[in-house]
């Protein structure tokens, strides 16, 4: 294994390991505030609003500067953001933390998955990449919930340990690549790519990304995409708002630890329906569709079967992604069309809790959870070309 892949496997594990190891502690980093539920929401969102406003900005930063420098400013920033939420109590620090670590998400990715595309195994190492990514994502909150009894912040401080190691690494990489004299600018990159000429231009960057900005409106008021990108939202945000929402809602009924296998649960259930429905024969939008009743019914079922909720939940987002990017491929395959596919994921885990939580106030959890499974199930009556 070349030392490339091995610090984008480590880097991934370590930064959605950090993402969710906040999850089930989320009521006790709260700190028991007046208003704990949208406490922990601010606390749940931060991540996801900070991805969500940087991923096409650092996109077009990898195209100009390269890949590497920009995925080596990602994780550093998740290892930064860990430290802060691992030494502090304070409340906006946390909030305004995990911002900062969704940041490094959004330069992470972008430049990460532009890197993987390039090299002769892509689709294996695509494969990997993401089944780590999902592992990270378990083992964050099973470590959590597990390791809550010795400290709320011992697996926090874990994998901000991990980031940190490979932070250092990617470093090291990006120094040999200067000091060889490499070249930094990806001339191939997962996002939009700029010409030679634009750069002999002196484009700037703000140039650019008003470029691409303006591209993304045309792309979201666009019939077919937008269709994709709102059941993205959907699909994702209810499933966030009841992820946000359930370490409080089930305090009364579930330890740490059964919490951190029960949330787990959905990411196992993720890595598996993503590779069935990469080889089913179905259609996309059959796909789409069986991933969203998979996810509603979880929703449904939270509040009496915990565990096999959580695993309906995964599956039906790890199933549905397989459908929605290959609709959106059908549109576009170009890395830009993805990079602002994934944008609707991001944000609906960081606007759809924050909203869910205006409505905590004047109804039940139950109510609330009721009203966002029947929100996602209207988007099975809406036609995906």
């Amino acid at each position: 294994m070349n030392s490339r892949k091995l610090i984008l496997y480590s880097s991934v594990f370590a930064v959605q390991g950090l993402c969710n190891a906040a999850i089930p502690v989320l009521p006790e980093l709260a700190g028991g505030s007046t208003n704990s539920a949208a406490a922990s929401n601010l606390i749940y969102s931060g991540y996801f609003l900070g991805a969500f406003l940087t991923l096409l900005p650092f996109g077009v930063l990898a195209d100009r500067i390269g890949n590497l420098k920009v995925a080596g400013l990602g994780i550093l920033l998740t290892a930064l953001s860990g430290l802060a939420i691992f030494l502090s109590g304070n409340l906006w620090v946390l909030g305004i933390s995990r911002f900062v670590e969704g940041m490094g998400c959004g330069a992470f990715f972008p430049a990460a998955f532009s890197m993987i595309a390039e090299w002769k195994d892509s689709k294996r190492s695509l494969g990997e990449f993401n089944f780590l990514l999902n592992a990270g994502l378990a083992a964050g909150v099973l470590l959590a919930g597990l390791l809550a009894g010795q400290g709320i912040k011992t697996a926090i401080g874990i994998f901000t340990l991990l980031a940190g190691l490979s932070t250092a690494f990617l470093l090291t990489e990006t120094g040999e690549l200067l000091t060889s004299g490499g070249n930094a600018i990806n001339q191939s990159t997962r996002f939009r790519k700029v010409s030679p000429a634009k750069r002999n231009q002196g484009m700037s960057f703000f140039s650019e990304l008003s470029r691409q900005l303006k591209k993304s409106c045309e792309a979201l008021f666009g019939k077919s995409f937008g269709k994709i990108w709102s059941t993205s939202v959907l699909l994702y945000g209810t499933t966030g708002l009841l992820t946000a929402n359930f370490p409080e809602y089930s305090a009364d009924f579930l330890t740490k630890p059964e919490l951190g296998i029960a949330i787990s649960a959905s990411y196992l259930a993720a890595m598996l329906s993503s590779l069935a429905a990469g080889r089913t024969k179905a259609g996309y939008k059959t796909i789409i569709r069986v991933g969203i009743t998979f996810a509603v019914t979880g929703i449904l079922l939270s509040v009496k079967l915990p565990l096999l909720a959580f695993a309906l939940i995964g599956a039906g987002g790890g199933a549905a992604v397989v459908g929605l990017v290959t609709a959106v491929s059908r549109i576009s395959s170009s890395g830009f069309a993805m990079g602002l596919f994934n944008t609707g994921i991001y944000a609906g885990l960081g606007l759809v809790p924050v909203l869910g939580s205006l409505f905590l106030g004047h109804f039940s959890y139950e109510e609330v959870f009721l009203g966002s499974a029947l929100a996602l199930l209207l988007m099975l009556f809406v036609k995906i070309d």
